[in-house]
């Protein structure tokens, strides 16, 4: 029994031992996913930030006009795209209407009194031929004349004076006409906004705006002088934070008052105060993909063109491919680069492609690094 008892011990301590070996060589394991290694961040430029909006390139207002009439019929809907030229709506001018129907029955009584003058003539014509073929010529008056028949001297009455009012009545309605219904047309070609009422003369009707944006944007006086047309930009969307590239194709010279409320607005960087000017600028986007009318966005300026630089020794190559080590949020993140030497040097290389400024990188990386290790 004695025995049992020390076999029961001895397994005891054995399985104890066997645990706090295991803890010990998982606590081992871990402190060697624990990487300590040297972080290299990729150095900053000197930058001035541009602080806008997207706005389209062309904005065409379209408001009613009360003498042209009120509108008949809207071709088009609220977001609708349309080609320059293309009908957006019509009037209708009752008071021509009008008119065009008075002038209409005038022209009616000159047909008809046309008609009556040309059925005299004809009656006229028949009498002298029946009195020619009974052979009493002679008893027609002198001259050929029908008597009581008021014709002219050519044995016809004339219709010269009714034609030339009827010409003139077809010309007064045919110009009538033109001003009853009267289409207005897309000045551009664009996106269509409909207004929410119809009854504010003092707002547009429709709104045409043209497919293509642009980003207006404000300086402070201090940066104004540092950024000039041509220059390459960075753009972010702050609402969606998307990126995308564009040039600046513009920069003022006279203050804007909107500028520091604009600025306020998107959180302008690189400091002014509230005496401080603002300055027009406008970029080109290289893109016009995830543009929205509206948005605001920041563009950054670099003023430095100098190129991304990191230590050779921050790259390895595994299977013909080249790559260094990331701090994201703590953890190592697989990096493909593309890069050149640097002239004059032999530690360093110019990276053309998979870093950005403020990036961080491992720079005395170890070949049994993997995606994932903690950093510390």
């Amino acid at each position: 029994m004695k025995k049992k008892y020390i076999i029961a011990i001895v397994t005891v301590v054995i399985l104890a031992g066997v645990g706090v070996g295991s803890y010990f060589l998982k606590q081992s394991m871990n402190k060697e996913s624990v990487a300590t290694m040297e972080i290299y961040t990729v150095p900053s430029t000197d930058k001035v930030f541009v602080n806008g909006k997207i706005e389209p390139e062309k904005v065409e207002n379209i408001f009613l006009d009360a003498t042209k009439g009120t509108v008949d019929k809207v071709e088009v809907e609220n977001g609708d795209v349309v080609e320059k030229g293309d009908t957006l709506f019509t009037y209708k001018n009752d008071q021509v209407q009008s008119q065009v129907e008075q002038l209409e029955l005038q022209l009616n009584s000159a047909k008809s009194q046309k008609e009556e003058i040309n059925k005299q003539n004809a009656e006229a014509k028949k009498q002298l031929e029946d009195l020619k073929k009974a052979g009493l010529e002679n008893q027609m008056p002198q001259g050929g004349q029908m008597p009581n028949l008021g014709q002219n001297a050519g044995g016809e009455i004339s219709t010269g004076s009714v034609d030339e009012q009827i010409k003139l009545l077809e010309k007064q309605i045919k110009a009538l006409k033109d001003k009853e219904y009267y289409k207005v047309t897309a000045p551009i070609g664009g996106k269509v906004i409909l207004a929410e009422s119809s009854t504010n003369p003092t707002q547009p009707y429709i709104t045409v705006e043209s497919g293509d944006y642009y980003i207006s944007g404000s300086v402070n006086e201090k940066d104004q002088p540092k950024i000039k047309e041509g220059q390459e930009v960075q753009i972010t969307i702050l609402s969606t934070n998307k990126n995308i590239n564009g040039k600046i194709s513009s920069v003022g010279n006279t203050p804007i008052d909107n500028g520091a409320s604009l600025a306020a607005q998107t959180g302008a960087q690189g400091g002014a105060g509230g005496n401080m000017s603002y300055y027009e600028v406008k970029i080109t986007p290289d893109s016009q993909e995830d543009l929205t009318n509206g948005f605001h966005v920041q563009a950054s300026v670099n003023l430095d063109k100098k190129p991304i630089e990191i230590p050779k020794e921050a790259i390895l190559s595994v299977d013909n491919e080249e790559f260094v080590f990331k701090n994201v949020d703590g953890k190592l993140v697989k990096q493909v680069i593309t890069y050149s030497p640097k002239e004059g040097s032999e530690d360093e290389v110019i990276v053309s492609s998979g870093l950005n400024e403020e990036d961080k990188i491992v720079s005395n990386p170890t070949p049994n690094m993997k995606e994932g290790m903690n950093v510390e």
